[in-house]
């Protein structure tokens, strides 16, 4: 019984081997076998290239809820150990949520940015008479604009170097109004151009006015300005806001003298008015008020950021 099967596997090792010296012998070229073999060749060259390109590939990021967590990780870690956590750490951290919610964020601001355009829309009508066409005009404008500005502070919220207090301070970069000057002077002609002009001049004339007063106020209140110091420095401030075109004219602007030179931020300016004692004083409230808006940051485990502004609008 043993016989037959030795026989058996003699057999199949002897066809296996008969096999393989029958692939190894090259086929004849040009031949169907030979076409095969080459295409057989090209697909294992193709599957290693792919197979490097997925290794060389960069794997698929995390996750909103790992990013979350590592963020939140960190966080946890300092307040055990009792130490401060910055508001900006905490803003990274919410980003990945903020950003997946981002959608939502948006259907919200453009129907608010859109009901506002709404109100433009009928007070320029009302007041400049706009028929049927300038007023779809009008709207398609200003609806295009909305889109505009939302892509435009996505993409800014989005940058890794986006700060809360970046966040905080963009709607003054996005106005809803920026450009309308532009567009109604292909809409209105004569003297119905003529008093939208004066009446836009007027209403930033009024924005540019009520902030440089307030921010003499805010001063005043630190470092008791004299007359002349007041007048100065509501000139600045007049002349430094984004609203302020150069051919405004209103009581307490100055000359262009009083301005700030290029490169030169408000805070600088404001200390070449000072006298040396009031920026000693200045300073030590600016130092008073930073403390002060510190201990209550820490009553939470928080603390200012590094770059904290006492009036918020550098």
């Amino acid at each position: 019984m043993r016989a037959p099967l030795f026989i058996i596997i003699g057999a199949i090792i002897g066809a296996a081997g008969a096999l393989l010296y029958q692939q190894s012998i090259p086929p004849a070229p040009g031949s169907s076998e030979a076409r095969n073999s080459e295409l057989e060749r090209e697909l294992i060259k193709t599957r290693v290239a792919l197979a490097a390109a997925e290794a060389r590939a960069p794997k698929p990021g995390l996750t909103t809820k790992e990013k979350l967590a590592n963020g939140a990780r960190t966080i946890v870690d300092d307040l055990k150990a009792g130490r401060a956590v910055d508001m900006n750490d905490v803003f990274r951290a919410a980003k990945p949520v903020i950003s997946d919610f981002s959608p939502l964020f948006e259907r919200i601001q453009r129907r608010d940015m859109r009901r506002h355009n709404e109100y433009i829309l009928g007070d320029l009508t009302r007041k400049y008479h706009l028929n049927a066409s300038q007023q779809e005009s009008l709207r398609a404008w200003l609806n295009n604009k909305t889109e505009e500005q939302i892509a435009a502070m996505r993409q800014f919220h989005q940058r890794d170097d986006t700060t809360l207090e970046d966040m905080m301070k963009s709607g003054r970069k996005f106005r809803a109004d920026d450009g309308l000057d532009g567009f109604m002077e292909t809409v209105l002609t004569g003297d119905e151009l003529v008093g939208f002009k004066a009446e836009r001049l007027n209403q930033r004339v009024e924005r540019v006015q009520a902030e440089a007063e307030q921010q003499v106020s805010r001063l005043n209140s630190m470092v008791q300005l004299d007359e002349k110091q007041q007048d100065q420095v509501f000139s600045l401030m007049a002349r430094s806001s984004p609203d302020f075109d150069p051919g405004m004219k209103f009581e307490g602007l100055g000359d262009d003298t009083t301005q700030l030179a290029a490169g030169q931020s408000r805070d600088d300016a404001i200390m070449e008015v000072l006298r040396s004692d009031q920026r000693a004083q200045y300073e030590h409230e600016r130092q008073v008020r930073r403390e002060t808006a510190q201990k209550e940051m820490s009553d939470f485990g928080l603390k200012v950021p590094d770059n904290w502004d006492m009036f918020g609008d550098n």
